[in-house]
């Protein structure tokens, strides 16, 4: 028992790290987080955090893998060392008992010191893997884990308690990293739904400064079918609406504008711009007010509709019809 013990603790602190080799790797991590940062494409990412999981923690290889909804499988993501670009990626069945199973569910780190024989590591696994000694990193979301960080050694191995905590910090950049790119990525699909949605709309979407002359942030593309004007001049220009719009509605468009500002947030006016061709256009514009974290306006985002043809038709309707001569109205005195 005394040998056993003794040749356990040489191993414990064969494994410790010198404060220089400690230093070297939280640098790596450093570095890792500014990688995550920088928000590159997901897999490219991952590659990223596995290999440099390899160099942190000080093992031979590292894998990511995602969890189902069910938890009766994890599924490879993407694994450190060179491999085939179109090579299959591994399925695991889980079930009760398994250390892999036992860190998803605990939602903490497992470490499985001699897995050659150990039932808790999946026996596929431990084969395509070799796994002579393994450690299970929970990915978390909230109170949810999603996946593992797996660190694997050929032979068994004792893991340090500086081994494990550089691992943890690992784990959570790839929790981040795997969480913000597909969010991300669903964004990205959510926006160009919406820009095809805008498309097809027969209005203006804009969004401008808070003040005057309102310049343009984004606009849709129906403003240059509608008004003659690219999107990309609207863009260019910050002075195109005050050149546009008619100088006898600039200031009622003004006023409306400042009393949204101070009040509910909501401006409704109805004005006139000109067209390419020179020609006046009416146009009812409904815009609410977007105000930062801390109250501050920093944007309307806005609906133009033309109304030109309800203007023209209301005036028609107010116009005095004349009279026909000879047509006069019957006399009650006859």
């Amino acid at each position: 028992m005394v040998r056993s013990r003794t040749s356990k603790r040489r191993i414990q602190r064969k494994m410790d790290l010198t404060p220089v080799e400690m230093c070297r790797r939280l640098e790596l991590l450093c570095r890792l987080a500014a990688e995550v940062a920088a928000l590159r494409e997901e897999h490219s990412t991952l590659r990223h955090v596995v290999q440099t999981a390899v160099k942190v923690v000080g093992v031979p290889a590292a894998h990511v893998a995602l969890v189902d909804r069910s938890r009766k499988a994890l599924y490879g993501l993407v694994s450190s060392g060179p491999h085939p670009p179109h090579a299959p990626r591994a399925r695991f069945e889980l079930s009760p008992g398994q250390a892999a199973l036992t860190a998803l569910t605990k939602r903490r780190p497992v470490v499985v010191r001699d897995a050659r024989r150990d039932r808790r590591v999946h026996a596929e696994a431990r084969a395509r893997l070799r796994l002579g000694s393994v450690a299970y990193l929970p990915l978390l979301a909230g109170k949810e884990s999603f996946g593992l960080l797996i660190l694997a050694r050929p032979r068994p191995h004792v893991w340090s308690k500086a081994s494990i905590r550089l691992a943890r910090h690992v784990a959570t950049f790839a929790s981040v990293a795997l969480q913000t790119t597909r969010l991300l990525d669903r964004l990205a699909e959510t926006d160009g739904r919406f820009r095809s949605l805008l498309e097809d709309i027969p209005a203006v979407v804009y969004s401008c400064e808070v003040d005057f002359p309102y310049r343009t942030f984004s606009v849709s593309r129906q403003v240059e079918a509608i008004l003659g004007t690219p999107a990309s001049q609207w863009l260019e220009d910050p002075d195109l609406f005050f050149k546009l719009v008619h100088p006898d509605d600039l200031p009622g468009v003004i006023a409306a504008n400042e009393e949204g500002k101070a009040g509910r947030g909501f401006v409704r006016t109805e004005y006139r711009l000109l067209d390419k061709k020179g020609s006046t256009r009416w146009f009812r514009d409904e815009a609410v007010l977007v105000r930062d974290p801390a109250g501050t306006p920093i944007a309307w985002h806005g609906v133009l509709v033309e109304i030109t043809g309800i203007k023209e038709l209301g005036a028609e309707h107010e116009r005095p019809v004349p009279p026909v001569p000879g047509d006069d109205p019957p006399r009650l005195d006859s």
